[in-house]
């Protein structure tokens, strides 16, 4: 079985939607800080991105693309989150 068009159009939206969070990743990261962002808003994305992971899981199983999107939006998250809660 070769990758459907379903596949590869999941995979761009979901390496779009992952990487969206990457520049302000790196904008917290380089400032020392994410003062501009509401810490509800961060908690919020954090159980949203819980939520979908479970869900995902339990409906679909590990389905590669939907993971990946998941799992880097934590990553980056967890990079603004430091910088929220430990400013330099």
């Amino acid at each position: 079985m070769g990758i459907t068009l379903a596949d590869s159009l999941g995979w761009i939206g979901a390496a779009c939607f992952a990487l969206c969070a990457v520049p302000q990743a790196w904008k917290s990261f380089s400032d020392g800080h994410a003062h501009g962002l509401s810490m509800c808003f961060l908690l919020f994305w954090l159980g949203g991105l819980i939520a979908f992971i479970f869900a995902t899981l339990l409906r679909f199983g590990w389905v590669s693309w939907l993971m990946a999107n998941y799992l880097l939006n934590i990553c980056f998250l967890l990079i603004i989150l430091r910088y929220k809660c430990w400013p330099r």
